[in-house]
């Protein structure tokens, strides 16, 4: 039988035809575009979109208190809590217009009134009555109406419905309830959404996944009530309290408008807002720097949209297409071409994939393009198809099958969890599924925070549960009260200590009542009459037991805590993929939040989270992160040779604060030895060098890496001749670690006030200070900054720590810039060098002042050359030092240092020649070597003297 099927056949041609996933990437943009290419791309749409729509987030705002200026909804958003949820509900608003209109542009709505354009006719409609009523539209409150009846109708597809905080009713009930937004304000939203310049948006130019970035966007706003009669200004759109502001003298009403709202006035305006007397005169004042997405005033006590932290604290952002396509076709291909033959269709389709923290959804939605291609051509080879009816292209029946059994995917947040939903259902376009179609599949929960059946057999004795003297009193007492459950039929019996033998039920029988229980106790409250409840071992067993008894008030708790923490138990939630043979999936993949908990970006933590991933987690040591808990997360998710692939920060490839995460991955997999760097700018908004983290899961037999290795970044930017010479240099012993340290001043937030800049002493600032910018290449120098030195004398070192320093090096630079050292204090912007009886400080200066060194240095360490540069102690003591034929030019080095140095005036061009020559030489350098390092030395220029 022929290996292709002419039906499959002629439907692939169709699929060529209409430009759709197997035309080269960009076709569909192309055969959009306008004659004249005046047509912005796809990224361009969206970021047009994506401003207007964070303008129209404050139009729903608006909307909504206008419709209900004293009503409930208003008086629930008086606390944090309550603006939390009705943030949600708004942004959810503003995202169901966005989703229909995405899917009206791709005839999803096909049967539906309107014509399959329901939105823009209803659009036209406002727009004509609003000609002809003008402000009555303001009065009148029936056109969400028909929004809420066209969303209802496309949740109620099929049994079930959908379910998340865009779909589900029950999620923010005024969405669904009396009408609460004006026909004006809805005008005026979907004008936002609709019109760019009075030129129509392209809805049909986006990609699927430009929805997660207008979510992210929207995301980048806290809700907040006036406390005073407030103003939001450009350039950022930040809300200013202006009774708070009034009540500062001028010249301090400058400063805050700089440091809250990053406003600097010209010289005029400046005189005016210092001059104003009255509320009035502010606002006429900064009239003209009022932002448009809200160029009234705000009343005291309205709520109010600042940006804020929050899109910081979660560490979510849009991942670009380019990087969830390479990444995703790195991690799968090895599954679908195993020992160089590719997957039949079963095989294809027997894949189970998942994204711990999908977001919106943007790796599965690429996963189900690219699975379903592969399946397509499985089919083509086979020469079988399912059935499809006349015309009908095979790529979206095999995109659904692909969404129906291989997709898994998991999020914290509901609403995100909605919109990966809504986006397979999109990239899928097949309108006769309903929206509940992957219900089962994407599930709303705490990736991090979950039991497995194998644990809840032990009193978990690492948990911080209250257990002192009365609390051990109180807690018999209080279960003396409560009722003793029977114990369930088959159940182990107790010991004479009340500690089950075997565990209070085996694992097999663990269900999602057990799992809530076990893990409930490390989050048990620390005190209270509730934690008077806490089991101990001696009564774990009983606990266990009570956990599904709906009178028991343990059992009730230990459901609170998993509701309000929202535990997720990979086993319970996916048995299919946990209850095979080999448990686990298949694949792995994903952009997980990047969230540091220690260092300047460290964000806050609960203790009692805290706790628990440092007892259960081995990758949460050294430089705790968010994404380090998820590297090994996905890693511990994987079957034997299943595949890993997410995306994270460079940084964890090779810093040693990573150590444990990457020790904690290497024990259960094997990375690829060509890992992709995306470079620092690959997200929007977003300076972070990162990269793609590849691996294969290791057979449990398998050995495990002991060291915390670094992982090999792919090096395109290196020839043959720099990478020889690289593996060459680091082959050789370093220089004595003893010729580094650490001497600088480390100074903190309150030393702002003890440390002035100035070029002359004046008291109590007396004690003059270097920073790394007063180093250059052989010049030290004077110092522009003094300090109060009685005010910070506890942290001070003495003066003879200081005169012990031969040499400064800048450590804010991508590779060593170093001076001779005069004996001043410096702060920790500046290395310390030393000598010894090999190495005097004259050879050092020369030796690092090199270029041969320099390139080392720079070639040789990642975060030289990405992001923001620092020269550590680390880099310095693993710079090569010459081998023993070379050592004996070290003479010849300190000669030349101490013809230089001491004259503090820089290198010459002569004398760079004749150093770098000399380095050469010692280095023992071939012509060819010597020439890729001089081309690298024109091609990087010193900073300027002023840093």
């Amino acid at each position: 039988m022929s290996s292709e099927c002419p039906q499959l056949s002629a439907a692939l041609g169709r699929d060529r035809e209409r430009g759709g996933a197997f035309a080269p990437r960009g076709a569909a943009k192309r055969a959009g575009a306008s004659l004249d290419g005046s047509a912005p791309s796809a990224d361009g749409v969206a970021r047009q979109l994506r401003e207007q729509a964070q303008g129209a987030l404050g139009e729903v705002l608006r909307g909504f208190q206008a419709a209900d200026p004293q009503g409930g909804d208003v008086a629930c958003a008086g606390s944090a809590e309550g603006r939390r949820r009705l943030r949600a509900g708004l942004v959810s608003a503003l995202m169901r217009l966005i989703f229909l209109l995405y899917a009206e542009a791709r005839g999803l709505l096909a049967g539906v009134e309107g014509g399959g354009a329901p939105l823009a006719r209803l659009f036209e409609d406002l727009q004509e009555e609003r000609r002809r009523q003008g402000d009555d539209l303001e009065r009148r409150h029936g056109a969400w109406a028909r929004i809420a009846a066209l969303f209802r109708a496309l949740r109620d597809r099929g049994p079930g419905g959908a379910r998340g905080g865009l779909c589900d009713p029950d999620a923010h009930p005024f969405l669904e309830g009396r009408p609460w937004l004006s026909d004006g304000a809805l005008h005026r939203v979907l004008s936002a959404l609709l019109v760019h310049d009075g030129v129509p948006l392209r809805y049909g130019e986006l990609e699927v996944e430009h929805l997660g970035t207008l979510y992210e966007g929207l995301l980048a706003f806290d809700l907040e009530i006036a406390e005073g009669e407030s103003m939001a200004l450009l350039p950022s759109h930040v809300v200013v309290d202006l009774e708070a502001l009034l009540a500062l003298p001028g010249r301090d009403r400058l400063a805050r408008l700089e440091e809250v709202a990053d406003l600097k006035l010209g010289a005029r305006p400046a005189a005016r807002v210092a001059a104003a007397g009255s509320v009035a005169e502010l606002s006429q004042a900064l009239a003209r720097r009022a932002s448009p997405r809200q160029p009234d005033r705000i009343a005291r006590g309205a709520l109010y949209l600042q940006p804020g932290q929050l899109r910081r604290r979660a560490g979510s952002y849009y991942t670009p297409r380019e990087i969830t396509s390479h990444v995703v076709e790195r991690t799968l291909s090895p599954l679908l071409d195993r020992d160089g033959r590719p997957a039949a269709p079963a095989d294809a389709l027997a894949l189970a994939v998942c994204d711990p923290a999908m977001g919106s959804g943007a790796f599965l939605v690429e996963a189900c393009r690219q699975l379903a291609a592969r399946l397509v051509d499985a089919w083509q080879r086979a020469g079988a198809a399912p059935p499809l009816a006349p015309g009908e292209p095979p790529l979206p029946r095999a995109m659904a099958l692909v969404a129906e059994r291989c997709l898994h995917g998991v999020d914290l947040d509901p609403l995100a969890v909605d919109l990966a939903r809504l986006s397979l259902w999109l990239v899928v376009q097949d309108a006769r599924l309903p929206l509940s179609f992957l219900d089962g599949k994407l599930r709303c929960g705490d990736s991090l925070i979950g039991a497995e059946r194998a644990e809840v057999g032990r009193f978990p004795s690492a948990a911080r549960l209250p257990g002192g003297p009365g609390e051990r009193q109180t807690r018999r007492a209080l279960l003396r009260q409560a009722p003793a459950p029977p114990r369930p039929e088959g159940a182990p019996p107790e010991g004479a200590d009340g500690a089950p033998r075997d565990g209070p039920e085996g694992a097999e029988g663990a269900d999602q009542a057990a799992l809530d229980a076990w893990m409930a106790l490390w989050f048990w409250p620390p005190a209270g009459e509730l934690a008077a409840l806490a089991p101990a071992p001696a009564t774990f067993a009983r606990y266990m037991a009570a956990a599904r008894e709906p009178a028991d008030p343990r059992a009730a708790l230990s459901r609170r805590i998993a509701e309000e923490r929202r535990f997720l138990h990979w086993e319970l939630a996916f048995p299919g993929v946990f209850d095979r043979p080999e448990p686990g999936f298949d694949a792995v993949i994903g952009n997980p939040p990047w969230v540091a908990y220690v260092g300047r970006a460290a964000q806050p933590i609960a203790p009692e989270v805290f706790h628990l991933h440092l007892r259960r987690n081995p990758a949460f040591h050294g430089y705790r992160s968010l994404h380090g808990l998820f590297v090994h997360r996905a890693a511990s998710l994987l079957r034997p040779g299943g595949r890993l692939g997410l995306v994270i920060p460079t940084s964890v490839s090779d810093l040693d604060g990573y150590g444990p995460t990457r020790r904690a991955h290497d024990a259960l997999c094997a990375v690829d030895s060509d890992l992709p760097s995306f470079g620092s700018d690959a997200f929007d908004g977003v300076f972070q060098p990162c990269m793609g983290l590849l691996s294969t899961r290791l057979a449990p037999a398998a050995p495990r890496a002991a060291e915390a290795a670094s992982w090999p970044l792919a090096r395109s930017d290196l020839d043959v001749v720099s990478r020889r010479l690289l593996e060459r240099l680091g082959a050789l012993p370093p220089l004595p670690a003893a010729l580094f340290g650490e001497r600088g001043f480390q100074t903190t937030a309150e030393d702002a006030e003890r440390i002035r800049r100035a070029n002359a002493p004046e008291p109590p600032y007396t004690c003059p200070i270097r920073e790394g910018a007063d180093v250059g290449e052989l010049i030290a120098r004077a110092p522009r900054h003094h300090v109060d030195r009685a005010g910070v004398k506890g942290r001070f070192r003495k003066d003879e720590d200081w005169k012990a320093v031969r040499l400064l090096i800048r450590q804010t630079a991508r590779y060593p810039i170093a001076a001779l050292s005069d004996g001043l204090p410096f702060r920790n912007s500046i290395l310390a060098g030393f000598s010894d009886a090999t190495w005097s400080e004259f050879a050092l200066l020369c030796y690092l002042n090199s270029s041969p060194v320099r390139w080392w240095h720079y070639t040789r360490h990642r975060d030289a050359r990405e992001g923001m540069p620092q020269v550590k102690i680390a880099h310095l003591r693993a710079i090569p030092a010459p081998p023993p034929a070379g050592a004996a030019l070290i003479a010849a080095l300190d000669a030349l240092g101490r013809e230089l140095g001491p004259a503090n005036a820089g290198l010459p061009a002569d004398a760079r020649r004749h150093l770098d020559g000399m380095v050469a030489d010692m280095l023992e350098m071939t012509e060819e070597e010597r020439g890729c390092v001089a081309r690298w030395a024109a091609a990087t220029p010193l900073p300027r003297p002023d840093g």
